[in-house]
């Protein structure tokens, strides 16, 4: 009789502990797309950002050779960088898209123009 009731509680106890795990489990993905992308925070020693800023401000937009590269804050990016610990997601005409761990923050590229003339030397 004992027996029983310790194995009813035990199950109970069981049953208790793995659906708290699930539900856990289901808030974050364990997984990254990317298998040999460091988790977001963690840098190699090649690649440690310099102190972030208070606010991120994007201060121009271009293309070299096809290749979106953006400035944020001073130092330029592309897609798939790390930019101040948020990923570069999109790079759009006037603004990019960062994904923060999952949330989307948009930089909006501020209305200065400017034009860039490019001198050809003979």
């Amino acid at each position: 009789m004992k027996a029983q009731t310790f194995i009813k509680i035990l199950t109970a106890i069981i049953i208790v502990n793995l659906s708290a795990g699930l539900l856990f489990a289901a808030e974050k993905p364990l997984m990254r797309v990317n298998p040999f992308e460091l988790p977001q925070g963690v840098y190699s020693k090649d690649n440690i950002p310099n102190k972030i800023p208070q606010t991120l401000t994007l201060e121009a937009i271009f293309t070299v050779k096809g290749q979106k590269i953006v400035t944020i804050s001073g130092e330029n990016f592309v897609k798939g960088d790390f930019a101040f610990g948020k990923r570069i997601a999109q790079i759009f005409k006037n603004r990019v898209v960062l994904d923060d761990g999952g949330k989307e923050e948009n930089l909006i590229l501020e209305g200065t123009k400017f034009t860039i003339r490019k001198h050809m030397q003979n």
